[in-house]
């Protein structure tokens, strides 16, 4: 009797193992997934969102055995050159999977920086607000212009990347489709691009593994239809295995909100299992976080886009004649060199590093050059100036220490200071210069000077004077506009260019500063951003 009492409470012990087991199965599973793929559309309102799904294998899959043209596409974000990164991660992706490339357009100013998938995908859809707000939308309440107001709806452009760059030779060259997304932000089953298919939610799966840790993410809206199917199937029984999965679930989704991108990685085999129609990512400027195989043609692309493919801004005939007007005046190809000083970043770095004096304890960090007192801007710039003496070519270091020789440039110095303001009086500096550089001393620098404060270095000695000193042949955009060589309309007549409302010059600066440094012998910034990647990749034989 008492082995009979042991065999039903053994048995009856191991059938609640295995049903436990059986129940936290599923989830343990998802929960070990270090991506994302989740089958979604529009996500304007969560609600269209629909529930996750791991991408199976291709193997024997009739769908992917067709000649069914497949897509993948994804969401801008930052400056041009993070959103150039994201295109060419996009390239090797499709010439991985035989995809043909959504591309959005490239957003040119008031940038927002990476942000997880959900919310990204807000911040591309609310661009609609241009349109809202070009229809006379202006007083009316949208979730758009509440993330695009009205206000300053002219203070940003998107445009085609085929107006900017050159996608003609790498879809020539590398046979990459690549259709672009210029009606419109819908994207997903509500996708504007022009497509023939119609997509239906099934065709379409999420991928970002910087913003999703596992399968059945917070983002996730699950399918009523699908669950009510699904229960039925199970019966009853199995609604406390229901209980402790959501148990497990609801725990997991009080997890705080990502303020950092993840760093999971997407796997090439991952990538080739997917046998959706489309793959919408959400940020894709990293790299290293999705990985292709090391095939031939992979490697091929790569060194095409480091030595001279889908480098150059240059498609804007307008935009490159204006560059060029600049680059000569500074003397021609690899005759100067360019100079940027992040000044706000600089002065938050250094004065939470408490490296600037003479600051009061009592008061907040100072956040721009201008709330610093005199001796802390000149105790700014010598930090700078000397940074600089120890990063720039150590020929153009030696040269600009030394004495300048016998010339005009050292007449000019010596009867007017190295401090020269008057737009005529700086002409000439510049002519004598170049003429330094090319014929007497080839090493000297002549810089072409950026700052994102826009300040026009010979205006404000008190910030400036100390790199003024050290390099006197420092010039600007402001320069180039006193002396007439910088046209403030040099845009007119751009086909896609024509809203009166807008300055395409203001906003096409930092693309022009792109061509001119590209133009130049070295470049330097302070502190460095993707901005020093993008043109430590500058063709050579540009």
């Amino acid at each position: 009797m008492i082995r009979l009492q042991r065999l039903v409470y053994y048995t009856l012990s191991i059938a609640f193992f295995m049903f436990i087991s059986l129940s936290l199965l599923p989830y343990l599973k998802t929960s070990q997934t270090t991506t994302s793929t989740t089958v979604a559309s529009s996500s304007s309102a969560a609600a269209d969102n629909l529930s996750a799904q791991d991408a199976k294998s291709t193997l024997n899959n009739p769908k992917l055995m067709s000649n069914e043209e497949r897509y993948l596409s994804w969401f801008p974000h930052s400056d041009f050159p993070e959103q150039q990164e994201s295109f060419r991660n996009a390239l090797r992706l499709a010439l991985e999977t035989k995809r043909t490339i959504i591309a959005p357009m490239l957003r040119i100013n008031k940038i927002y920086t990476w942000l997880p998938f959900e919310a990204l995908a807000k911040r591309y859809e609310a661009m609609d607000a241009k349109e809202l707000c070009q229809r006379g939308e202006k007083d009316s309440v949208f979730w758009q212009t509440e993330l695009e107001p009205c206000d300053t709806i002219n203070d940003w452009i998107e445009v085609p990347w085929s107006t900017i760059m050159d996608l003609e030779t790498i879809k020539r060259e590398y046979g990459i489709k690549i259709i672009e997304r210029t009606q419109g932000h819908g994207w997903g089953i509500h996708e504007t691009a022009p497509i023939k298919e119609k997509i239906l939610p099934e065709d379409v799966v999420v991928v970002d593994v910087m913003s999703f840790k596992e399968n059945g993410s917070d983002w996730e809206h699950v399918d009523l239809a699908q669950e009510a199917l699904k229960a039925a199937r199970q019966g009853s029984l199995n609604r406390f295995t229901n209980w402790i999965q959501s148990y497990f679930a609801t725990k997991n989704s009080k997890d705080a909100p990502l303020t950092q991108p993840l760093k999971n990685v997407f796997y090439a085999d991952q990538l080739n299992a997917i046998d959706a129609k489309i793959i919408q990512f959400g940020a894709l400027n990293s790299a290293a976080r999705y990985e292709t195989t090391t095939s031939d043609i992979q490697k091929q692309l790569r060194k095409a886009m480091m030595k001279n493919r889908f480098l150059v801004p240059d498609q804007t005939k307008q935009l490159t004649q204006q560059a060029d007007k600049i680059v000569n005046v500074l003397g021609g190809k690899s005759h100067f060199s360019t100079l940027i000083l992040n000044m706000t970043k600089i002065v938050a770095m250094d004065a939470k590093a408490g490296v600037l004096k003479n600051i009061d304890p009592n008061q907040e960090l100072p956040t721009t050059v201008d709330e610093l007192s005199d001796e802390s801007k000149t105790e700014l710039m010598e930090a700078i100036v000397l940074e600089l003496f120890g990063d720039i070519p150590i020929n153009q270091a030696v040269s600009a220490a030394m004495p300048i020789k016998s010339s005009r440039l050292s007449n000019i110095l010596n009867s007017r200071g190295k401090i020269v303001t008057d737009p005529v009086d700086r002409l000439e500096l510049l002519e004598a210069c170049v003429e330094y550089h090319k014929n007497i001393e080839k090493r000297y620098p002549v810089y072409y000077f950026i700052n994102d404060k826009k300040i026009a270095v010979e205006s404000r000695p008190d910030i400036f004077g100390p790199l003024l000193k050290m390099f006197p042949c420092t010039f600007t955009q402001n320069d180039m506009i006193n002396w007439g060589y910088q046209s403030d309309s040099y845009l007119n007549g751009v086909p896609h260019l024509n809203d009166p409302n807008v300055d395409y010059e203001k906003l096409f600066q930092p693309l022009l500063n792109i061509l001119i440094a590209q133009k130049g012998y070295s470049f330097f910034e302070l502190p460095t951003t993707p901005l020093t990647r993008f043109l430590n990749w500058t063709p050579k034989n540009k």
